[in-house]
């Protein structure tokens, strides 16, 4: 094991664990495993802040050994989203989210997400945690409890994209004229996602949303137009993240460009224009940007090469594991 490994991880004398409610003795156990937790993640990759402060004890779950000794700790979290939610593109319905988790080893994660499973709410088809992508020790114990990498939450540092833009295309902001043909860029773009990945689906929300914020001036657009044909988009935002003492953030505070959604039709794609409409949403997006950001599917084979090798890398990975 890597010497700054956290301990009990991968032990074959690891004590036996049981999994029981989270009592307020058991407070400042949990407490220190939050903290370490934390620090391990900051010194890791410090954009990546895990909580320090201990939320609420309902529900809560702690792992302890014969001698009451707390090894690990998850307050389960049920999420339902409503029909009309975009988000049901990427979760299940009922699912359930591991909310302030920490452990010293395999062990406790392991017996957590039996706990966690077997007295699971009806109804729930997946349950996950979000966790910073360069704790490969964690990565490991996760795995061993039964979760798997679904999608990755990456950052750019600011900058220009640099890039050619291809032959005889145009690449402009998107206008009322182009709604329908952006929205269907889209769509494929889900279809093809939900072909290569068990975490993805197209669904009636995801369309109404995407077309509610073309409509309505919800987001920005740029597109790619040749000989009158649109052969991609790219919607954006620019997102402010402020600093919230005590709880988890994505990212640091600052303002960011977030790139919701890059599409690019089948004959079209490799040609670089996916690139050159990413660089434009970012040239858009304004000078005093703190970086760039997006989702990418870990199953998306396309996308999982190619953000990363135009400088956005994985900060935080979903994991889960869909009933």
């Amino acid at each position: 094991m890597p010497p700054d490994a956290p301990p009990g991880g991968g032990d074959e004398d690891a004590p036996v664990l049981r999994v029981r409610a989270r009592s307020p003795a058991d407070e400042p156990a949990v407490a220190a495993l939050l903290a370490a937790a934390a620090d391990r993640a900051a010194a890791l990759d410090p954009p990546a802040r895990l909580p320090r402060r201990l939320g609420s004890g309902a529900g809560a779950l702690v792992a302890v050994d014969e001698a009451g000794t707390v090894h690990g700790h998850v307050r389960p979290e049920v999420w339902e989203l409503a029909a009309d939610d975009e988000a049901r593109i990427f979760a299940p319905d009922r699912s359930v989210r591991w909310v302030d988790a920490a452990a010293d080893g395999s062990g406790a994660l392991v017996a957590l997400a039996a706990a966690v499973r077997r007295s699971g709410p009806a109804g729930a088809a997946a349950d996950g945690v979000l966790w910073p992508a360069a704790d490969e020790v964690m990565a490991r114990w996760w795995a061993e409890a039964g979760l798997e990498p679904a999608a990755h939450h990456a950052l750019r540092p600011p900058g220009p994209l640099p890039g050619p833009v291809p032959l005889a295309v145009e690449i402009r902001p998107a206008r009322p004229a182009d709604t329908e043909a952006v929205l269907a860029l889209h769509e494929d773009a889900v279809v093809f996602q939900a072909a290569v990945s068990p975490y993805v689906r197209a669904v009636t929300a995801g369309e109404a949303g995407f077309r509610r914020r073309l409509v309505e001036g919800g987001s920005s657009t740029h597109v790619a137009e040749s000989g009158g044909e649109l052969l991609g988009a790219c919607e954006w935002w620019v997102l402010s993240v402020e600093d919230r003492e005590g709880r988890p953030a994505l990212l640091p505070p600052g303002r960011y460009a977030y790139l919701n959604s890059v599409a690019v039709s089948f004959p079209a794609r490799g040609s670089g224009i996916g690139r050159a409409l990413a660089g434009a949403a970012l040239a858009a997006a304004g000078p005093d940007l703190a970086g760039s950001t997006l989702w990418f599917s870990e199953h998306n084979p396309i996308a999982r090469r190619v953000w990363p090798h135009l400088g956005w890398r994985p900060v935080w990975t979903s994991w889960e594991r869909r009933a």
